[in-house]
């Protein structure tokens, strides 16, 4: 009974986990009131954050092991600069002021990360 129990509460914790990594929001189940707007906003947060860690594994990995991830970190910059460009791209589309918010956080975000790596 005690593993049935474990097992549940590491998947509601599992599930919780990644609805906050693709959707920013701490829930058990993904808001499917959210607009499209809204969903692409979030998918692209999403694909930033990834982008931006591998950017820095990449790092990471040329500094302890010497090997060239160079590809690696340029593939993680042409994201970066892809999410960049569909966010500018949706702000010109929305009238949304929530919408409009996150996307102008997000781009700021953008901006950060590339001012730091630069």
């Amino acid at each position: 009974m005690r593993n049935l129990i474990t097992i549940a509460v590491v998947v509601v914790i599992g599930l919780v986990a990644f609805n906050y990594f693709t959707t920013g929001e701490f829930k058990v189940l993904p808001g499917s009131s959210m607009s499209p707007e809204e969903r692409d906003v979030n998918r692209l947060k999403g694909d930033f954050r990834r982008a931006a860690q591998e950017y820095r594994q990449a790092g990471r990995q040329a500094g302890i092991s010497g090997m060239d991830t160079t590809a690696a970190a340029e593939i993680a910059l042409t994201t970066v600069a892809g999410v960049e460009r569909d966010l500018k791209f949706l702000r010109k589309d929305t009238s949304d002021p929530k919408v409009l918010e996150s996307i102008d956080e997000l781009l700021e975000d953008v901006k950060k990360f590339k001012h730091d790596i630069s």
